[in-house]
């Protein structure tokens, strides 16, 4: 028969050791986090600056079409 202070210390064990797992899938989720921020920022950054030409490029068109259309 098991003692309670047997019990008492499994218990501790198996909370050191989810304790351990859990600070390792965190750093693991940083490490994927930014990862992956970094591949986001490296694609989208030039897709929102072409884009800043695309509409101030639109926009020049339609004021040059307003004032010859005035």
């Amino acid at each position: 028969m098991k003692t309670n202070s047997h019990i008492k210390g499994q218990s501790e064990a198996q909370s050191l050791r989810f304790n351990q797992i859990k600070k390792v899938a965190k750093v693991v989720a940083i490490i994927i986090g930014a990862i992956i921020g970094t591949l986001v920022w490296a694609i989208v950054r030039p897709v929102i600056r072409g884009a800043g030409w695309v509409i101030s490029l639109i926009t020049a068109i339609l004021i040059i079409y307003w004032v010859l259309t005035f």
